[in-house]
């Protein structure tokens, strides 16, 4: 008998370009920027908002360049320029634009992937866990600093366009590191956190409801016994934390007599164990996934 023959029915091999296994992340990552970049009311709203936010500091340093006020804090007073307190009374604005984008995409992005079934897409085609942190990460830091770190940096530039005079150019050029410093610690901040909260519940809706309830309902628990009982405890609340190191920067210092101010050595602590407690529970998810029956990748 003649041995058995495999004949060719028309399957034809791969010809076409290969990427290396490094730059797998860059596609999820371009994946992440197109999907949030489609949706009008989850993300583009969003971004006009911030525009108006920094074309309305825009205008407030534009109009009061020169002039100042008086802040007292205890007995001592402090002449404040008005134009170098705008960015600073206006970054919480820009924080609270970050957490809605944190809600409608941060939150649904583990989640949706699980509760779609799209962990069997990744892992199929060879994606390995870190690559689709880095890149679902990568693209929400992406995301988040076009809309929390681009306003605060134009605002600082045009600070610094209106100074009058070479010394005070030179006096306030720190303000833009300052600002760089704050901005990108804020997008860190709103773009890891929500995305942990999505790792924890295979649920987006249950996701969107946790991160709304933990940052609103617990922080501002947080953030009232900080201001009455110990002043550690407001470092647990992140928009308190981001608030101390914005006011610890930028040399600024709570108005009033006895409020208690959150220490920066807490604040920055809390914001560090935060994203990096979340970026953890990502990782670990994705493994899981990875190992529970999905097809699995080296």
């Amino acid at each position: 008998m003649s041995a058995g023959q495999i004949h060719d029915l028309g399957y034809k091999r791969y010809v076409g370009s290969r990427r290396a296994r490094g730059t797998r992340w860059r596609v999820i990552l371009r994946h992440q920027l197109a999907t949030a970049w489609r949706s009008w009311w989850r993300y583009k709203v969003w971004l006009i908002a911030a525009l108006m936010v920094t074309a309305a500091g825009a205008g407030m340093i534009y109009l009061t360049s020169g002039q100042s006020f008086q802040m007292f804090a205890g007995m001592a007073g402090q002449t404040i320029n008005i134009a170098d307190g705008t960015l600073t009374f206006l970054l919480p604005f820009y924080w609270r634009l970050g957490f809605f984008v944190g809600v409608l995409i941060g939150t649904t992005v583990v989640a949706g992937d699980a509760q779609s079934g799209a962990f069997t897409f990744y892992f199929a085609r060879s994606a390995r866990p870190r690559d689709y942190v880095a890149g679902k990460l990568g693209g929400l830091v992406i995301l988040m600093a076009a809309l929390l770190l681009v306003g605060p940096l134009l605002i600082a530039l045009l600070r610094l366009g209106l100074a009058s005079s070479t010394d005070e150019l030179i006096a306030t050029l720190p303000i833009v590191p300052k600002a760089l410093a704050i901005s990108a610690l804020a997008t860190l901040v709103y773009a890891a956190v929500p995305l942990g909260f999505s790792a924890l519940i295979a649920n987006r809706r249950y996701a969107m409801a946790l991160w709304g309830a933990y940052y609103y309902l617990l922080g501002s628990m947080l953030a009232v016994l900080g201001l009455l009982v110990m002043p550690v405890l407001g470092a647990l609340d992140l928009t308190t934390a981001l608030e101390a190191v914005s006011l610890r920067l930028f040399d600024f210092r709570v108005m009033g007599r006895h409020i208690p101010i959150t220490p920066l050595g807490p604040a920055l602590a809390s914001i560090a164990v935060h994203c990096t407690a979340a970026i953890a529970i990502v990782a670990w998810r994705v493994r899981e996934a990875q190992r529970s029956g999905v097809v699995g990748s080296s």
